[in-house]
């Protein structure tokens, strides 16, 4: 049997749990919600069978391996001048890149611990909701901003699953179960998420993706003027309801959590420089044409001010 403790030393996973993968119905009834309400998510499978039942994905599908990468937020002072801003989770290496190199180490000691199993590796890029799968690792739990937060890291980590045909007892790591009502009915009474959120995305109907400054950044099609005015100083992704989240933590007031952007610079970037500079980011998978005309719409929002 792998020692998957032992493994999240060697590989410096932050941390590890394991569920069953059985169908996720509390998805189920949360998806035809949004459905009915149009809010569906984007960037995500339509095929709602595919989204609940594992089952679709991997015949026999027994187990979910979970694992978190925490991250702690680049810090800058804000000034004064055509600056932007990329968020913490888009500032450095690419996350994709940095997790599944992980659950890549990880998916070779699996098969050589047992060759005859299945496996399958995501990082953001599975039919499932991966949030729902760490939950159900009681690793953590959904917000108000629809967000994960691990009780470990709150809502600054990064998840990746690896999807399995061996039931979970085979892992021999205890079944979890957060127990932590206290830290976490915090939520409940707390709005600041909500009421300081640009784009009016966290309702007290749900979440709604559609208006989060996080997606407007990346969608391709043309944005109204009120969505340009939503976008602030943002370039790429959004940072508030982290950033104003108790549960997190504070940073100095003046202070911006990201990577500071020079506008100009990024407006006149060549092909090449756009490459060596961002497509090893999170920001860059979107290309140039999406992010110059985010840093356009930023530069006349600190005109109209």
């Amino acid at each position: 049997m792998v020692d998957l403790y032992g493994l999240t030393e060697k590989i410096n996973i932050d941390d590890i749990a394991v569920c069953h993968a059985g169908p996720f119905d509390e998805v189920e009834t949360l998806l035809k919600k949004d459905m009915e309400l149009g809010i569906l998510p984007p960037f995500t499978e339509e095929d709602i069978q595919k989204r609940v039942n594992p089952e679709e994905t991997m015949a026999g599908a027994a187990s979910f391996i979970v694992i978190l990468e925490h991250y702690k937020p680049e810090v800058y002072k804000k000034r004064e001048g055509f600056y932007g801003n990329i968020s913490p989770a888009a500032s450095g290496e690419d996350y994709h890149r940095i997790v599944q190199g992980k659950l890549n180490l990880l998916l070779q000691a699996l098969k050589e611990d047992d060759s005859q199993g299945h496996y399958q590796a995501y990082v953001d890029n599975s039919p499932f909701s991966e949030k729902h799968i760490a939950v159900r690792a009681g690793m953590g739990r959904m917000m108000r901003n629809g967000l994960f937060y691990s009780r470990k890291y709150g809502s600054r980590c990064f998840i990746g699953v690896i999807l399995t045909d061996k039931k979970p007892e085979y892992y021999g790591l205890p079944m979890r179960h957060d127990g932590d009502e206290e830290w976490f009915s915090r939520c409940k009474s707390c709005k600041a998420c909500q009421n300081l959120c640009p784009g009016e995305a966290i309702t007290d109907k749900g979440f709604n993706s559609y208006r989060c400054v996080s997606y407007l950044t990346q969608k391709k099609e043309a944005l109204t003027k009120d969505e340009e005015h939503k976008l602030g100083l943002q370039i790429y992704g959004c940072d508030v309801c982290q950033k104003v989240c108790p549960l997190n933590p504070s940073y100095e007031a003046g202070y911006e959590t990201g990577r500071e952007v020079d506008l100009t610079e990024l407006m006149g970037m060549s092909n090449k420089q756009f490459n060596q500079i961002y497509r090893q980011t999170a920001a860059g998978w979107r290309g140039k044409k999406v992010l110059q005309r985010n840093a356009e719409v930023v530069r006349k929002n600190i005109l109209e001010r």
